[in-house]
């Protein structure tokens, strides 16, 4: 059975969100209550989890067929040295627990696929995309939008990443992931950090924005937090620390939001 009011443990550890200008016992106990789906347990998906741990999101479901490498460990902080060779969503669990006993870690040591993807959404509230290739993108898009779930997206690589939400299975005008980008957009304009490279400074800011990001998406429709990105994407440049938010639309022809 939900809470309806913080113990006062709860009050104590959370007491400095409590203390935000418009941030109740209210939005603490909802976000205790949010059930996430965390796709990427690496670079991207270390800070997620660290901060929505943190925030004392409740229940978090992870999603990764890797191991931890030592080329991993510039930018995936949740990983130590000897976690070297360890499922990643074990270490991951690992270090969500030390951080925070209160939590509900699923690890799924797998890839997201087209097989499992509406099984590992079941009664979730939230998925946020911290992978790293196009077609588990595209999927995670395709899976929220025909399960209406809102999606937290980021990317990063070299000095430079992106982030957005979508909410095309939930509103009407909204538009989706492939409408941003185009399933016709090719492996050159998206390569990976293992062919371009990738500091880890830049994907703990990318990933710090995207729990920010899930923490708005969580507390929708009245968030105290004020706007999220949704039909927006923020872009990032750690080389000149500049960034902005362009408005993104919904495209007729879309082939998973569109009217056509």
């Amino acid at each position: 059975m939900a809470a309806s009011t913080l113990d006062d443990d709860q009050l104590y550890r959370f007491a400095r969100q409590l203390i935000l200008s418009g941030f109740d016992e209210d939005h603490q106990i909802k976000l205790m209550e949010t059930r996430v789906l965390l796709i990427g347990a690496g670079g991207l998906g270390a800070p997620v989890l660290q901060y929505l741990v943190a925030a004392g999101i409740g229940h978090i479901s992870i999603v990764d067929d890797d191991v931890v490498d030592a080329t991993n460990l510039n930018r995936q902080v949740i990983h130590p040295e000897n976690h070297i060779d360890m499922a990643k969503v074990q270490s991951a669990e690992i270090a969500a627990k030390a951080m925070n006993q209160s939590v509900t870690i699923t690890p799924h040591h797998a890839q997201f696929s087209e097989e499992n993807c509406t099984a590992l959404c079941q009664d979730i509230d939230l998925i946020i995309d911290a992978s790293d290739n196009p077609a588990t993108r595209l999927l995670a898009n395709d899976t929220a939008h025909r399960l209406n779930i809102p999606l937290v997206f980021g990317g990063a690589v070299r000095l430079e990443g992106q982030v957005a939400s979508f909410r095309s299975g939930i509103d009407q005008d909204a538009n989706c992931y492939r409408c941003v980008f185009p399933e016709t957009a090719s492996h050159d304009l998206a390569p990976g950090c293992s062919e371009a490279g990738i500091l880890g400074a830049i994907t703990g800011i990318i990933g710090s924005i995207m729990a920010l990001e899930a923490i708005k998406q969580a507390l929708l429709p009245a968030t105290p937090l004020g706007p999220g990105l949704n039909n927006k994407l923020m872009l990032f440049d750690g080389r000149y620390l500049s960034s902005q938010v362009i408005t993104t639309e919904k495209r007729a022809d879309c082939p998973c939001c569109g009217a056509s």
